[in-house]
């Protein structure tokens, strides 16, 4: 069973500590049976009082570790190295830009739209209290974070749910328009040195990769439905072909 969320926070924290929890259950695990060795007697003895009435194994009530998992040669992390491994990371394009901040507005898409929020933004905050920051634009989020390894994280986008794109009148100005969780759309805003082209070509880029991707995984889909009603087609035609057959043999038959 495949449990899917779709987290307001960065999904490798929840699937971290899901790995943490599994970890600590497999060490527990692994000591508790060094300790049965030692001590196989007991061993001997509890297994004989878990056994039902009629010699079979009591129900567990917690999760087992099977046996033979690990060797000797083997070390418990290396083991739990490849059993959990870690999410591969997209390969991403990092840009140093001021960010003005997001809004509130009223429509998905249309550069009027999008120009009103900028222009809002603009006139609302002076540049001296721009943000600089980094832009992680990968081919399914873009992170707005502040500038280090510890900075914090301002905003994290999915491509997919980004609806709209642009330069403002100002080439320095510009933004884009994402469809929230809360069924709101929120524009970002950045100023951009020398102008803001490469920052939208490279979201661009990624909006394109990522449709990419859909067309891909829609096609393939296609193709495997085709060929399912390609062998539907094939199994009734030869029924239809056997069945002629068939009753021609019988006419045949009853003349005769």
């Amino acid at each position: 069973m495949c449990h899917v969320f779709r987290c307001d926070i960065p999904a490798r924290i929840i699937a971290n500590t899901l790995r943490d929890i599994c970890k600590k259950i497999m060490i527990e695990r692994s000591l508790q049976r060094s300790l049965n060795k030692h001590n196989e007697p007991a061993a001997l003895c509890e297994r004989d009082k878990s056994e039902g009435t009629h010699g079979t194994p009591a129900r567990p009530t917690d999760l087992p570790m099977e046996q033979g998992l690990f060797h000797q040669d083997e070390s418990l992390s290396s083991y739990v190295g490849q059993l959990f491994p870690t999410p591969m990371e997209e390969p991403k394009k990092v840009l140093k830009v001021y960010y003005l901040g997001s809004t509130n507005v009223e429509k998905a898409t249309g550069v009027d739209v999008l120009n009103n929020a900028i222009e809002q933004l603009a006139a609302s905050i002076r540049k001296s209290d721009y943000k600089y920051v980094n832009v992680a634009v990968a081919p399914s989020t873009i992170t707005i974070s502040e500038p280090g390894d510890e900075g914090s994280q301002l905003a994290e986008c999915r491509v997919r749910f980004l609806s709209f794109l642009g330069i403002g009148r100002n080439v320095k100005h510009c933004g884009f328009i994402v469809h929230t969780a809360q069924d709101e759309f929120v524009a970002h805003v950045f100023y951009c040195e020398p102008s803001s082209g490469a920052l939208c070509k490279t979201i661009e880029a990624a909006c394109k990769l990522r449709y990419q991707k859909c067309l891909d995984a829609h096609r393939q889909d296609s193709d495997s439905k085709n060929l399912e009603a390609q062998r539907k087609g094939l199994r009734t035609a030869l029924k239809s072909v056997f069945g002629t057959f068939f009753m021609a043999r019988q006419r045949r038959s009853a003349e005769t």
